[in-house]
């Protein structure tokens, strides 16, 4: 008899009180191989007993005998190792846990014993309360999904489905990614590649089949359930074929209210591009349906605080040498966005670098003509599209909401030439207002009305802004490919909090907003399955890439736009930036000192959630005096 011996496993993770292995019996030539039954307790033990080969009294094996009985044996513990391991996964806990919408999660892996099923966070009113479930259960595994709020059934329009999406390579240490300067950026919140939990699909039925290890979902508690100052208790069930998990998710409602988007004090824009809505949608340009899925993107845009649209470029036009404004479908357009609080519309730029984008031409061209602008016939196009648009603005009763490009970013070896033109634009539409994503700061000074640097150029220069200022000229930032590192920006490799501090800085620098050109801008086949693409402009080397999520911040659905969760935390911050204004007006000392725990600069912040969450509470306590005041305003 060849004996095998004993072995232990532990099984920390088992549930079931006993689990058989059944009897196993495997013939080889003249010799019997027996497995005898294994029972699990919840003492957590596995015993395996011998395992032996009985043969007849006399018999004798050859070296390959040997070795054959060896194979023979191993095969029998694979065996006996697929069927526990599959019994023990068909035992593993099922868990749920509630984690704050602000902290990464992903379909594969996770910290889950830094959550806990018991959440508690704090809102003002006139905004939605969120917390992610991530419930953790075998691939394949069907659940199903409620809550009730104070006894009250939560609306299934409540839950959505988290949906995960690659991020291929790291934002870059300086923009861009990793691969343009070869530099390893320490400061991002995992190693690429990888996947994450970032789009949010709202779920059609209570019920859904897991994927991944660990599946995500979106509660959203709305407003209208939480309109009065207290306590709310959420209660959430989770159920499977053969268990449930429970978890309570506590809201405390301030008497602090937020202004609507049409009354906010924060400037927000993110560029839309038409073009890809209607590929996404499958919807024609002008029609009812187009019409009726751009009310979709008008209403997720300002759920998520933005403001301000730009205008397509086509209203603008130019054919058989002569230069138009459609008037009735630019109207049609703005009414949509009309509806939901939106108080900017961005007129399209009226000039450009050329078609070969040539950064280092000192004359801009005229955008629908393509003319040279020191020459007669390009001055008589911009006198021709600035007098549309003053008829226009004045008409309607958009004198106050119009803001107008010039030229995208234009440098020092351009400023002449844009000094120039704003020069005419002013001479024929004095209350216009030039809005512009700028590249130098000087040779500008005075042609800009709304200056919108990078935030590195921002922080480098603030004293130049600063003194803008004094001369009734506000100041945005944005930013795009860069900066990189540990400043603020949007990628998907970055913490949701620094999304968050974009709010936290303009309270701090007195800013009025923040600007970024990728609302939809895919340039992919496939954003749920790309993130990182190759930049698109002439000439653009092959390490240039945009870093993981630049293009864009909300998904394209089957039945309309999906948000983001980097989209709702910069709504978050936007909200915060209303909050922390109303403080600054009643007490400024206070509101620094809270803006100065977690927040310094735009690369010098707070990267921890629960102090985020800290200095949020102490900013409610401190609003929540003299509340009614701060409710009726």
């Amino acid at each position: 008899m060849i004996n095998t011996g004993k072995s232990l496993l532990n099984r920390r993770h088992l549930r079931s009180r006993y689990f058989f292995v059944f009897y196993l019996q495997t013939c080889y030539s003249s010799g019997v191989v027996f497995g005898r039954a294994v029972k699990l307790r919840r003492s957590n033990m596995f015993i395996a007993e011998n395992i032996f080969i009985k043969a007849p009294l006399g018999a004798s094996y050859r070296p390959h005998d040997l070795k054959a009985i060896s194979l023979m044996i191993k095969k029998i513990a694979t065996i006996l190792s697929v069927i526990i391991l599959g019994g023990l996964t068909s035992l593993q806990a099922q868990s749920i846990k509630l984690v704050d919408p602000l902290e990464p999660i992903y379909p594969d892996t996770n910290h889950i014993e830094q959550y806990t099923n018991n959440y508690r966070q704090e809102f003002s009113l006139n905004t939605n309360a969120d917390v992610h479930v991530l419930i953790e259960a075998a691939p394949g595994t069907t659940i199903s999904i409620s809550a009730d709020i104070n006894k009250h059934r939560v609306p299934l329009s409540s839950w959505s489905q988290l949906l995960d999406v690659p991020v291929e390579r790291n934002t870059g240490l300086t923009g861009r990614t990793e691969i343009y300067n070869h530099q390893i950026n320490p400061y991002v919140i995992r190693r690429a590649p990888f996947r994450i939990y970032e789009a949010i699909q709202p779920l059609k039925q209570p019920q859904l089949v897991t994927s991944n290890r660990f599946t995500a979902l979106s509660l959203t508690i709305d407003q209208s359930l939480i309109s009065k100052a207290g306590d709310y208790s959420c209660h959430i069930l989770v159920k499977g074929k053969s268990w449930q998990r429970k978890a309570v998710f506590t809201i405390k409602v301030y008497p602090v209210k937020l202004p609507s988007v049409a009354d906010q004090h924060f400037f927000y824009t993110n560029w839309f591009n038409i073009v890809q809505m209607e590929k996404r949608q499958h919807v024609e340009r002008w029609t009812k349906d187009w019409f009726t899925m751009l009310d979709k993107y008008a209403r997720l845009m300002a759920h998520g605080r933005q403001n301000c649209i730009n205008i397509p470029e086509e209203l603008l036009s130019y054919h058989d040498n002569h230069i138009a404004l459609d008037e009735k479908r630019l109207l049609d357009f703005i009414a949509v966005f009309r509806k939901y609080g939106f108080k900017y519309f961005e007129s399209p730029h009226l000039m450009y670098r050329g078609d070969n984008d040539d950064w280092n031409d000192p004359e801009l061209k005229v955008f629908l003509t393509k003319r040279h602008y020191h020459t007669p016939e390009a001055k008589l196009d911009v006198d021709t599209m600035v007098h549309l648009i003053k008829n226009f603005c004045v008409k309607n009763n958009l004198e106050h909401s119009w803001l107008q490009h010039v030229s995208d970013e234009p440098k020092q070896v351009q400023a002449k030439c844009y000094r120039e033109i704003v020069a005419q634009v002013r001479s024929i539409y004095p209350a216009i207002k030039i809005i512009e994503a700028t590249n130098d700061r000087d040779s500008l000074a005075g042609s800009v009305d709304l200056w919108c640097p990078t935030i590195d150029d921002y922080q480098e220069n603030q004293a130049f802004f600063d003194e803008r200022k004094k001369h009734n000229e506000n100041v945005l930032v944005y930013t795009c490919l860069t900066p990189g590192g540990k400043w603020l920006n949007r990628t998907l490799d970055e913490e949701r909090l620094r999304q968050v501090y974009f709010g936290w800085a303009a309270a701090k620098y007195n800013t009025l907003g923040f600007l970024h050109w990728g609302l939809n801008q895919y340039h992919v086949p496939d954003p749920l399955q790309q993130s990182v693409v190759h930049h698109f402009a002439p000439g653009a080397a092959l390490n240039n890439e945009l870093p993981p999520g630049d293009t864009h911040i909300i998904y394209p659905g089957a039945d309309g736009p999906l948000s983001s969760q980097r989209f709702e935390s910069q709504r978050i911050g936007i909200e915060d930036y209303e909050l922390l204004k109303m403080l600054q007006s009643k007490d400024n000392t206070a509101a620094a000192g809270i803006i100065g725990q977690i927040f310094n600069s735009y690369n010098d912040y707070n990267t921890s959630v629960q102090k985020y969450r800290l200095a949020k509470a102490q900013l409610l306590k401190a609003l929540s005096v003299n509340s009614t005041e701060l409710i009726s305003k």
